[in-house]
């Protein structure tokens, strides 16, 4: 019982400190500089746990972006597999396009927090 009355306090102190709302980087396929890798016209970028970058689409649907929040997730059914919106690139059959800026600057956002 004390060790669950532990628990509690800590969990209770974690969720209050931990902010509310989330530093995010929107893109949009339109401004983009570069080839857009992705189905949606827009997305927007957010570093979540331990360096996980995941996008969200206007329809509400999350992506795993890069390794750590693909493995953070793999179990998670609310979190899609990016392959969905993830486009093959044109001039290279069998390959996609290159969405690692994404990444990158997603783990700017981690680091800003």
């Amino acid at each position: 019982m004390k060790n669950f009355t532990l628990f509690s306090v800590l969990f209770l102190i974690l969720s209050c400190s931990a902010p509310t709302q989330r530093n995010t980087l929107k893109f949009n396929k339109h401004d983009y500089i570069g080839e857009w890798p992705f189905s949606v016209n827009e997305i927007e970028v957010y570093c979540s746990g331990y360096k996980e970058i995941y996008g969200r689409t206007n329809n509400g649907k999350i992506y795993a972006l890069n390794g750590s929040a693909k493995g953070a997730s793999h179990n998670d059914p609310s979190i899609s597999k990016v392959e969905e919106i993830w486009l093959d690139d044109p001039k290279w059959a069998g390959l996609k396009i290159s969405y690692g800026d994404f990444i990158t600057q997603g783990l700017t956002i981690c680091e800003n927090k």
